[in-house]
């Protein structure tokens, strides 16, 4: 890991950040919904240009998440210091998700960081997404369950 992205160390170990991978390989294995985590500590100068929200957009573009062949990849998006977080989920998702669902998961991981339980509260988030994702998106037995997004956390 870069000298540059040692600032994630403040908030989950190596084992922490290895139980975040694990849980969204389970999900994934359980769904053909896909999850990217992207953390960033700050934005940098270049990204102060954009809203947080517009932020998170880019990167759904950018890291492909809206290239899954039936729109189901989900964007978790956190920028630590500016204590934000937001969920984007693809268009084929977010038409059977109701956003009082998206509300309920977010308040839960707002609770779990104002008690600094980082890793317990993405790990948390994941899961709950797996079990609302298995029920809406379960592997289908005709259909392979591929991969399609990068299962590494992205740290930026």
């Amino acid at each position: 890991m870069s000298s540059k992205k040692q600032w994630i160390r403040q908030y989950f170990s190596e084992d922490d950040l290895k139980d975040i991978r694990s849980a969204v390989n389970d999900v994934e294995s359980k769904t053909i919904g896909e999850i990217l985590l992207s953390f960033r500590n700050k934005k940098t100068l270049l990204e102060r240009l954009y809203s947080d929200h517009e932020l998170a957009m880019k990167d759904f573009d950018t890291l492909g998440v809206a290239r899954t062949k039936e729109r189901t990849g989900i964007l978790v998006f956190l920028i630590f210091e500016q204590r934000y977080f937001d969920i984007i989920a693809d268009e084929g998702i977010y038409k059977k998700i109701p956003d009082d669902v998206w509300n309920e998961i977010e308040s839960k991981l707002k609770e779990e960081f104002r008690e600094k339980n980082y890793a317990a509260g993405i790990v948390a988030l994941i899961n709950r997404m797996g079990e609302i994702l298995s029920h809406e998106f379960p592997v289908r037995a005709d259909s392979a369950n591929d991969d399609e997004l990068n299962d590494e956390i992205v740290i930026n």
